[in-house]
């Protein structure tokens, strides 16, 4: 299976550079879609239908924890993954409460997103939990 990745950041740098680390081709993942806020994904999520989305929580219009509280509401499937800048407990536990699947820091390593990536496809394949 080909897992589809959205990306929600308004740093259009921070974009690039998770899409610069993203072993794409060679683990079978698929950038389908990039919004600057939450409003604007939550517009485009019915057009892409992403497995798994990279959101960041500090946004203008809709932050990344609203986000995810309202897109989990009609998409609930959908692996959330926080990166930010925040290395916050305070973030970390919203983004927990909401439901998010995990929290990675920026800048992000090629090892940790590659391996969150390859853990939600694992899950979805299987429809089993992996811890790694």
């Amino acid at each position: 299976m080909v897992l589809r990745v959205m990306m929600v950041d308004s740093s259009y740098e921070a974009r690039r550079d998770i899409d610069n680390k993203i072993k794409w081709v060679e683990n079978d993942f698929e950038l389908v879609g990039e919004a600057n806020n939450g409003e604007e994904a939550l517009a485009l999520l019915p057009h892409v239908s992403p497995h798994v989305i990279f959101t960041e929580i500090r946004m203008p219009k809709m932050d990344g924890i609203t986000f995810i509280e309202t897109a989990k509401k009609r998409w609930p499937d959908i692996k959330y993954v926080i990166v930010s800048n925040y290395d916050n407990f305070e973030y970390l536990r919203q983004a927990m409460r909401v439901g998010a699947y995990d929290y990675i820091l920026k800048p992000v390593k090629v090892e940790e997103i590659n391996q969150v990536l390859l853990r939600a496809k694992f899950e979805i394949e299987t429809g089993t939990r992996k811890f790694f």
